[in-house]
């Protein structure tokens, strides 16, 4: 690789010029790998090690993948995978693949086909049983998937369709692996829960109960603009549209991208017009609070757009990736914030610049605690960068660069590119966009109800919704009994279902009080829900 293919910034020596020599090659020898079996095995017996490894196979681009079974020593694998970007892979409780999945590698608008086109691989490499046309176009972050919470043996595929037109909107298909010997089957396919364009960016963090999950995704894209975060409480029971919560910075863009922090208290929005804004999360209630700018909108400044975020595992870093677009086509740059920072846009810290035709892509934290970047070629031997050409075999798609120590600062991040080799396989874009599966409840909080013990005080009398209109005054006088929950919403429905009045409330158990104007209403029967992490009340109330 020549030296000009990678400028370093001249006051951060941080990174590492690549060198054949500091490229990672890891034997597949069956002696190497019985040996780290049975390591494997030792310590899980003596260390009586509970910890869960749905985390630890990443298959993405062309035919890679990475195993970190053994999290001190990831070594490259291999998947059937052809992608651009959109990726998810899953494992059981041992480490052990259970099945991947990716949108399709040509877009639409060259391969004539049609948006239908997403795959779910099992984990022989074979295509899934009815596991084919999951709606999805060809862009980065367009899936996740989730455990079934009320069955070990399914899980639900989220995925998104960006483009406005026919298949816009936002889905789910259930993968059931009691089928076919555990290899699976697709038993649901492409239900869909919102019929607007959706951005590309769909994030998933773990309920503070330890085993529901949070799903979350922004509505919008080119010309119009939205601050509009959706969210989606996954149960035993099945799938729950939550109410809409409009905060932050409306954007208007369809390259927007989310990304939970590692403890899931934390969200950030990145997307292509350089907004950064930073939320704080409440697993409990599933609520976005106090935004924060991390990135003002100064394309003058800034080369290219914002592509991937990704924190570090103490939470107290940020690292993005731009890539060339729009007001530049040639450099692609690696950042990090100090969200610890006094000012933290003024923390911003130029890592390393690549100049084209190779940019950076997504950056992901692997289970052994370093964040790993994928980067993607633009080389001129190809007609576009969907794909490759079969001769396109460059050291910087061949290799992963490797964020060895995420936690520190500047130059002590030790940033070394193009270090992780492939096995001879190729990176696009992107990287699996894998929640934090091992992510346990928020012990002691007001929604854990796993850890709690079952000794401790007596509980609370059960929860009640009293609701008086009076007719005069045109008010109701809402009145909520022992309540658990400290936070969450108090809702206004028509009797047909349409939402007239939403609010977030804070509570302090076991009491909630509330007078709301209703003298703009017209007679009738309507429907009030007040919704806590631990209690979802209701009750009807008629309006003279």
């Amino acid at each position: 690789m020549s030296a000009d293919k990678i400028r370093v910034n001249p006051r951060d020596p941080c990174a590492i010029k690549f060198t054949p020599e500091n490229a990672y090659i890891y034997s597949k020898d069956p002696v190497f790998r019985m040996l780290r079996g049975w390591t494997l095995f030792f310590l899980l017996v003596c260390l009586n090690v509970n910890a869960q490894f749905t985390d630890r196979y990443w298959a993405f681009g062309d035919s890679a993948a990475i195993d970190f079974s053994i999290p001190s020593n990831p070594v490259p694998g291999t998947s059937i995978l052809r992608v651009r970007g959109t990726c998810v892979s899953i494992c059981d409780s041992t480490g052990e693949l259970l099945f991947y999945a990716a949108s399709p590698y040509v877009p639409y608008w060259l391969s004539g086909s049609t948006y239908k086109e997403g795959y779910v691989v099992n984990k022989n490499n074979e295509m899934m049983e009815n596991g084919d046309t999951i709606i999805g176009t060809t862009l980065y972050q367009q899936m996740v998937v989730t455990p079934n919470p009320g069955n070990p043996q399914q899980f639900y595929l989220f995925s998104c369709e960006v483009t406005p037109g026919v298949d816009q909107g936002f889905y789910w298909s259930l993968v059931d692996l009691s089928y076919n010997g555990g290899l699976g089957r697709v038993i649901q396919k492409n239900v869909q829960l919102q019929n607007f364009p959706v951005n590309d960016g769909i994030a998933a963090v773990k309920h503070g109960n330890g085993r529901d999950w949070w799903v979350v995704h922004k509505e919008g894209y080119i010309g119009q603009l939205t601050d509009a975060f959706y969210t989606y409480l996954v149960t035993d029971v099945g799938v729950d549209i939550r109410p809409v919560q409009n905060i932050g910075r409306a954007s208007e863009t369809n390259l927007l991208r989310l990304k939970f922090s590692n403890d899931g208290s934390k969200l950030v929005s990145t997307d292509a017009n350089h907004f950064i804004d930073l939320f704080d999360f409440d697993r409990c209630s599933g609520l976005l609070s106090n935004p924060q700018i991390v990135h003002q909108r100064q394309v003058t400044t800034l080369n290219g757009a914002f592509w991937s975020s990704e924190f570090s595992p103490d939470e107290t870093k940020l690292y993005l990736t731009t890539i060339p677009y729009g007001n530049n086509d040639s450099i692609s740059c690696l950042i990090q914030f100090d969200l610890q920072a006094p000012d933290i846009q003024a923390s911003m810290d130029t890592l390393q610049i690549s100049l084209a035709p190779y940019a950076y892509g997504f950056l992901k934290l692997a289970p052994d605690n370093r964040i790993y970047l994928a980067s993607r070629s633009d080389a001129s031997d190809c007609e576009f960068f969907y794909l490759y050409c079969d001769t396109t075999y460059y050291p910087e798609i061949m290799n992963l660069s490797v964020i060895h120590q995420p936690n520190e600062l500047g130059a002590l991040c030790d940033f070394r590119p193009y270090s992780f080799y492939l096995g001879g396989h190729r990176s696009y874009h992107g990287l699996p966009n894998n929640p934090n599966y091992e992510l346990g409840p928020l012990v002691g909080s007001s929604c854990d109800t796993l850890t709690t013990a079952v000794t401790g005080p007596a509980a609370l009398p059960t929860a009640q919704l009293k609701l008086f209109f009076h007719s005069g005054w045109r008010q109701l006088f809402v009145n909520g009994q022992g309540l658990q929950g400290t936070r969450g919403s108090l809702s206004l429905y028509s009797i047909t279902g349409q939402l007239l009045r939403h609010e977030n409330v804070d509570i302090q158990p076991p009491y909630y009080t509330r007078q709301w104007d209703l003298s703009t209403l017209a007679g009738g029967v309507y429907i009030v829900v007040l919704e806590t992490a631990r209690e979802r009340l209701s009750g009807r109330v008629v309006v003279e």
